[in-house]
């Protein structure tokens, strides 16, 4: 059974419009994502029409700027950093959304506006499928010479007939066996990159960005995922892991055997699995933050007997604050979420 879509046209801060919808269980956490260069948010489905998923996570996917059913600027300034971020905070806000992850593909730099532009940095953390990370330099170390070889047939407007052509071979090149995939996905998927003409894709591409606010939020402990196709013609994942190493303290990466650029369809389970974990794990008791809080309030004014103290597994008590940290009778400091997941273990249902 398809899943029942929350389907809203938006309105970002310059009063373009943003395409948006989303899914699934509204108390559970949150997870946005953002589809890759030509394409639509429709290349989500797997996840969309996942009756687990759907259970557990509320799922909200959106067309970027520039592609399907959301604005396309006819000028650079139409896609500046701090607008791109408001697209995403539009998309955040109005599905009333705390602290979602993001789950970004491909030339989907959208952390590197929002780090730069947005605070606090509005997400939980981020999970970076075989993307390029921010739009400069950086792309030419990390891109796979395919994928810089299709650029000038995708920017270019001055030869139709080549243009589609690099458009259909780009399309194919996100899959390990393209030959394998039902036509009617390529068709969809190749399809939908009509809505993003050859100054659309350029504008992307050519965007200015700035990674500094990206790698001072890793650098400060945002939870970085990277997920990898051994055989991705467009990302070399080991470069990626390399480049965003320095940056974050809390990073972690698998490579999935066999699975091209789009992993999460060459390798669905697996990803879907990672993807799960790292949600559970940096949400806080596998919710938000603001249900955590608001759930936990009400087991413990129920529990007098516990008063606000907890027994960790060494019987250390802890005393229950409501700042970042809690400190512990041993003298130790626990990060406010892990606090919260280790009391939440203690605390009977």
């Amino acid at each position: 059974m398809a899943p029942v879509l929350d389907r809203r046209l938006l309105r970002s801060s310059d009063g373009l419009q943003v395409y948006a919808e989303a899914a699934g269980n509204k108390e559970g956490p949150s997870i946005v994502f953002a589809h890759g260069l030509t394409l639509t948010a429709q290349c989500f489905d797997l996840f969309f029409e996942d009756p687990e998923l759907l259970k557990e996570f509320y799922l909200v996917r959106y067309d970027l700027r520039g592609h399907g059913r959301s604005a396309h600027p006819e000028t650079l300034e139409g896609h500046a950093s701090s607008i791109w971020a408001d697209d995403f905070m539009t998309v955040v806000n109005a599905f009333g959304l705390h602290k979602p992850v993001h789950f970004g593909w491909l030339v989907r730099t959208i952390a590197a506006d929002y780090c730069l532009n947005v605070n606090p940095i509005p997400v939980s953390g981020i999970i970076y499928a075989c993307s390029l990370p921010w739009v400069g330099p950086l792309m030419a170390v990390v891109g796979l010479p395919a994928i810089m070889g299709f650029m000038p047939g995708l920017f270019g407007t001055d030869d139709v007939a080549l243009n589609r052509r690099v458009t259909i071979d780009f399309g194919d090149s996100v899959f390990a066996e393209p030959e394998k995939v039902p036509f009617k996905t390529r068709c969809e998927w190749i399809g939908s990159s009509v809505f993003c003409g050859p100054k659309d894709a350029n504008f992307v591409c050519s965007r200015p960005q700035d990674p500094a606010g990206l790698y001072k939020a890793g650098s400060e402990g945002l939870p970085l995922l990277i997920l990898s196709g051994t055989l991705d013609r467009q990302v070399d994942g080991k470069i990626l892991e390399r480049e965003m190493k320095p940056h974050f303290t809390n990073m972690e990466t698998k490579f999935f055997e066999g699975a091209g650029h789009a992993v999460f369809y060459d390798a669905y389970q697996g990803t879907k699995e990672a993807m799960v974990a790292f949600v559970r794990k940096v949400t806080v008791c596998g919710t938000s933050l603001r249900h955590s809080r608001a759930r936990c309030s009400r087991r413990w004014l129920g529990m007098s007997s516990l008063w606000t103290r907890c027994f960790l597994g060494n019987n250390h008590a802890g005393h229950i604050c409501t700042d970042r940290v809690l400190h512990l009778s041993s003298g130790h400091r626990f990060s406010h979420l892990n606090c919260l997941d280790r009391i939440l273990d203690r605390l009977p249902d």
